[in-house]
């Protein structure tokens, strides 16, 4: 189940990096966006900010170049 519940969070994660850089995000999202990255710094990595970074880069980055990339498809 956690295991679950983490990959929810890097596909919201990573959706949230997507609208960031494309200028979509609304202020409601985004308070959810920042709170989701709040509670995965500090209960999965103890506020410990560049193994927080590190996975960010291997976990969260790929998924939003791909989301990225299906957005750009369809333009």
């Amino acid at each position: 189940m956690e295991l679950e519940m983490l990959n929810d969070f890097v596909m919201q994660l990573a959706m949230c990096e997507m609208l960031s850089a494309n200028f979509v995000l609304e202020p409601s999202m985004a308070q959810h966006c920042t709170d989701i990255q709040t509670f995965i710094k500090e209960s999965y990595f103890d506020n410990n900010y560049q193994a927080f970074i590190t996975w960010w880069d291997k976990t969260v980055v790929p998924m939003t170049q791909e989301f990225q990339s299906l957005y750009e498809k369809t333009l």
